[in-house]
């Protein structure tokens, strides 16, 4: 089965989400970017279609290490 992707991405000062390899919008914050990309994969969802949403950080998003959270995990004994 096909499954249609939708790419949330910083290009030059602006976030970008493209559809299938094809279609960009533009949008001046990350959180309207991944809005509207959940939003049209929920929608393409709920005609049947399968669907991903790929988000890819900022460079400096991507250099800060991500918080240990090993002390909130639940002990499974």
């Amino acid at each position: 089965m096909h499954t249609d992707r939708f790419v949330v991405f910083k290009f030059q000062g602006e976030w970008l989400v493209t559809y299938a390899d094809r279609k960009q919008t533009a949008f001046a914050t990350w959180q309207d970017a991944e809005r509207s990309a959940f939003d049209a994969a929920d929608s393409l969802a709920s005609s049947g279609h399968a669907v991903s949403v790929l988000i890819l950080p900022d460079e400096a998003e991507a250099t800060t290490p991500l918080p240990d959270n090993s002390a909130q995990r639940a002990s499974l004994n």
